[in-house]
């Protein structure tokens, strides 16, 4: 369904790659480089030409009172606030887990046959149910209310506090009722694996192994489940494991070199879970916490083939120059599996097997995405819809630094705003072409071009602008402070606002933007992220905060937390779900 990727040439400054997605865009775009074409520049001044007999003076828009203006301010930013809480809040009703695996789970009348993505399974009490996650418990319990009648046994890994943090923000309905035959097991302090963790991914491999060929496995995943799944092979450790990971992290691995070696140091992962659940059937709903919604990376893909090698290990750990700092187990175990893939390559030997033989190993699975990122997007768009804005979708796979982002979303902002039809008299052609060229670092010609006609539309109909993207997002932590990747955002696009938009414009337009966490969690605290507007920074300087020293000492949260009473903190409790983040901005005119 969603067919195009876009990717930043590696050469641009910013330490952002942006990918966007439409149902009806199906070619690959290649980015443009940091500086436009003279086509591209000029198009854009035609465009002026024609807007500039549009324009009006900001003398004549603020010729209301100084009360009067502060009142319209007051109630179209109230008004934002509302809306913006709304459109995040209809995005996480989306990817609901109820929702979600009910979508795909259809009972047949008789109760005997259960039909999932047009496959069909026998029931006759011969289910078996594991799973892995932050967002599983509530999986489980849809998947237990539906099928019980036929649930024989089930093991399910959770994050620690799970059950008292869902019961304690109002979301009973996730969690198992009395007399379930799934066992609950809590662990993954911290998001890091522990013995209570591997104590579940040894329930879980005990049920998965004992599964016979007239039984059926639901597997149910989704993000933090690696964490949750830890089962290193012999002759490594539990501490060994962990050290691995920590020395992998501290020394800049990314996801995908982590779940490479999970991969190849651990019994489930890469596959492994499917092949030992052997002759039964496999059904696995995924909700996706991943960019790309690549399987084989979700919770390290513990029932899709895995493409990786140790040699692949091996070089990572040489790239990263940590090949000393491994553990010696770790090391031992890959080279004796190089050693294995070598003899099978012996001429001598049997052939070793094709990848397309190795894809049939995973004949008797089906892999299915229940939940995205990008069904979340697509219900905050419907919901920004109905509520009377002009809304558009600007990627479901936003990364890179979080400063980064959010100083594109405040650019973006201006460029909206230069866009919108009404320029004062003495902002421009050149103070847009500024804008869209500072764009150009960030985003490719052909979506600043949709972002405009977004903008223009919305002019010539009198609305509002939404903009909805979601991703995720990293921060390169330097100070000591308390914070998150979404309130980080936030407050550099708050900064980047202030610093960018002159105050003609900040007189006629209400800019306000949104980032949270799907899941109710932005890093340590206890909030999901954060609101900011035009006014901001300036609310903190009144009140004599410095909004740097804040961002720079990576302390988000203890501003957010004191600066309008907290107001600017979006706080939702624990959600029951994960598929990332969710940016929303929205910008009226005055």
């Amino acid at each position: 369904m969603w067919g195009l990727v876009l990717k930043c040439c590696s050469h641009f400054p910013a330490t952002l790659r942006v990918s966007v997605t439409h149902t009806r865009l199906v070619t690959r775009i290649s980015y443009l480089t940091t500086t436009c074409s003279k086509e591209h520049v000029s198009m854009r001044s035609n465009t002026i030409k024609i807007r500039n007999c549009k324009q009006f003076t900001t003398d004549q828009n603020l010729s209301m009172d100084s009360k009067e203006r502060s009142n319209q301010l007051r109630e179209i930013s109230h008004l934002h606030r509302i809306h913006i809480k709304d459109i995040f809040e209809s995005s996480l009703d989306a990817v609901m887990p109820r929702k979600m695996v009910k979508r795909v789970l259809n009972l047949s009348r008789d109760n005997e046959t259960l039909t999932v993505d047009g496959r069909e399974y026998a029931l006759h009490k011969n289910l078996n149910v594991v799973g892995f996650g932050k967002a599983v418990m509530g999986m489980a319990r849809c998947v237990d209310d539906l099928l019980r009648p036929h649930i024989v046994d089930g093991v399910i890994s959770v994050p620690h506090g799970c059950h008292e943090l869902l019961g304690s923000a109002g979301k009973s309905e996730q969690l198992l009722e009395p007399g379930s035959k799934i066992t609950v097991y809590e662990g993954a302090k911290n998001n890091l694996p522990d013995k209570d963790a591997h104590q579940a991914a040894k329930a879980i491999w005990d049920l998965v192994k004992d599964s016979t060929k007239s039984d059926l496995l639901l597997v149910l995943v989704s993000g933090g489940g690696s964490a949750l799944l830890p089962l290193p092979r012999l002759p490594i450790t539990l501490e060994e494991s962990a050290e691995l990971t920590k020395v992998l992290s501290i020394h800049g691995a990314n996801i995908n070199d982590l779940n490479v070696v999970r991969k190849q140091t651990e019994v489930l992962k890469g596959g492994g879970l499917a092949r030992d659940a052997k002759p039964c059937k496999v059904i696995c709903l995924i909700l996706s916490d991943v960019i790309g919604d690549k399987i084989d990376i979700i919770s390290s893909g513990p029932t899709v083939h895995d493409p990786s090698s140790p040699h692949i290990c091996l070089e990572i750990f040489r790239r990263l120059d940590v090949s000393q700092l491994i553990p010696k187990s770790v090391t031992q175990m890959l080279k004796q599996k190089i050693s294995e893939e070598r003899h099978t390559k012996n001429p001598s030997d049997v052939a070793a097997p094709t990848l397309e033989k190795r894809l049939q190993e995973y004949a008797h699975v089906q892999n299915i995405i229940v939940g995205s990122n990008a069904i979340a997007t697509e219900a905050a768009q419907r919901t920004a819809t109905s509520q009377g804005y002009v809304s558009v979708i600007l990627s479901t796979e936003l990364d890179g630094e979080a400063r980064s982002v959010g100083a594109m979303f405040a650019k973006l902002a201006k460029y909206l705003i230069l866009c919108f039809g009404y320029l004062p008299a003495d902002v421009g052609s050149q103070e847009l072409v500024k804008a869209e060229l500072e764009l150009c670092k960030y985003l490719p010609k052909k979506l600043l071009k949709r972002m405009a006609a977004t903008s223009d539309e919305a002019h010539h109909v009198g609305k509002g602008v939404c903009i909805v993207a979601g991703g995720e997002t990293v921060v390169t932590v330097v100070g000591n402070g308390r914070g998150g990747r979404n309130q980080e955002l936030a407050i550099a696009c708050a900064v980047e606002l202030n610093n960018i938009i002159p105050a003609k414009l900040a007189n006629a337009y209400q800019v306000t933007f949104l980032s949270c966490g799907t899941d109710g969690q932005d890093g340590p605290t206890p909030a999901a992220g954060a609101i900011v507007d035009l006014q901001f920074v300036k609310q903190c300087e009144e009140s004599g905060y410095n909004v740097k020293k804040y961002l720079d000492d990576n302390d988000t949260f203890s501003l957010l937390e004191t600066v309008n009473g907290g107001n600017n903190q979006v706080t939702t409790g624990i959600t029951g779900t994960n598929v990332m983040d969710i940016q929303l901005l929205l910008i009226n005119p005055l």
